[in-house]
This record gives structure tokens, C-alpha cells and sequence, in this order.
């Protein structure tokens, strides 16, 4: 597997996956124009916070997790968004995405989680000065399938916990503090 950054051409792919999850999970499904609307916000910096994981074969390339073979690039099995986002109480850095099922339970998500959690703390150093001078707590939170038994694995991985905060329907919020 491989983990690379968004590229232009990447919403149909993601605007699939996100509808074969969807239906797995029984949550709303986002449309394309959404998605475009999304990925197209200036704070966003999708290029810079949204990630693809390939299911690359590990066998026939040996270049490592910085690139592919020419030619050589697998199928996205999976992506995450990580969002910054700033509330009255804290800084957070919220990770959303989704695995196509028949890829879960392989590592695909643990994989984009971790990703998604390196990239939160580099960007965190940047605000804990700031952070600090308000006395605002700065989180990593992730939004992941509530039907999904391998949810609350995955999150205990990560050091993170359930919290009882509405969110979409059909999906649970996780935190730990950075």
C-alpha cells in the first residue's frame, strides 16, 4: 500500500468510494458537486490534507513509500481529509474519509488514520504558541463509522476516545488531545 497526496483529477475516485462506504455504513452519501465544492476550499489546501492509499504491490515496487514505479500505481482503496478547524474551546484538527469495504480490515484505515495524525501534530507545532496564549487545548479527532465494529479499535490505536457530540448521522467523533 501507498499513501500519496490529492491530485485534480482524484474527486470521481473519491465520490466512489465515498458512495460504496456510504451504503456499507448507512450514511449520507456526498455528491460530486459537493465534493468538488469541498475540496475547493482555499483553507482546506487539499493538495497539502487529503490523502489516497493505493493497494499498490509492495512486491513489485521497491522504490518505498515515497513513490511508484513508472507505470506502476495501484488501484485508491481509500482517502482522508484532514480539516483544521477552530471552536470557542479548542483548535481541531478533524480527519474524515472512508475504505472501500472489501479493503478494511487490511491496515488501509489504521494506515490513513496515522497519516492523517503525523500530519495533524506538523501542523499543530505551528499553533502551540498561539494555542497556548489562549489556553485553548489543540485535538485530533477522527469521524468514523458507528456500524463499523473495527471503529472503536482503530481509535483506541490511536489514543483516541468516543465523545457524545452530535455529529452526521450514522457516524461517531473520537478525540485525543495533541
Amino acid at each position: 500500500m501507498r499513501i500519496r497526496n490529492y491530485r485534480q483529477g482524484d474527486i470521481p475516485t473519491l465520490v466512489h468510494i465515498q458512495r460504496l462506504a456510504a451504503q456499507n455504513d448507512k450514511v449520507d452519501i456526498i455528491t460530486e458537486v459537493d465534493f468538488e465544492e469541498w475540496l475547493a476550499q482555499p483553507e482546506l489546501e487539499a493538495e497539502s490534507n487529503v490523502f489516497l492509499i493505493t493497494d499498490d504491490d509492495d512486491d513489485l515496487n521497491d522504490w518505498g513509500q515515497g513513490g511508484t514505479l513508472d507505470g506502476l500505481e495501484g488501484e485508491v482503496v481509500g482517502y482522508t481529509v484532514l480539516q483544521l478547524r477552530r471552536s470557542q474551546h479548542a483548535y481541531h484538527f478533524l480527519c474524515e474519509g472512508a475504505v472501500l469495504p472489501q479493503h478494511r480490515r487490511h491496515g488501509a484505515g489504521f494506515a490513513l488514520l496515522i497519516c492523517g495524525l503525523n500530519h495533524a501534530r506538523i501542523r499543530a507545532s505551528e499553533l502551540e504558541f498561539e494555542a497556548r496564549q489562549q489556553n485553548l487545548p489543540l485535538y485530533f479527532e477522527a469521524l468514523l463509522p458507528a456500524s463499523d465494529p473495527a471503529s472503536e479499535n482503530l481509535a483506541a490505536k490511536c489514543e483516541l476516545q468516543p465523545v457524545d457530540e452530535p455529529v452526521l448521522k450514522g457516524m461517531c467523533l473520537y478525540r485525543g488531545e495533541l
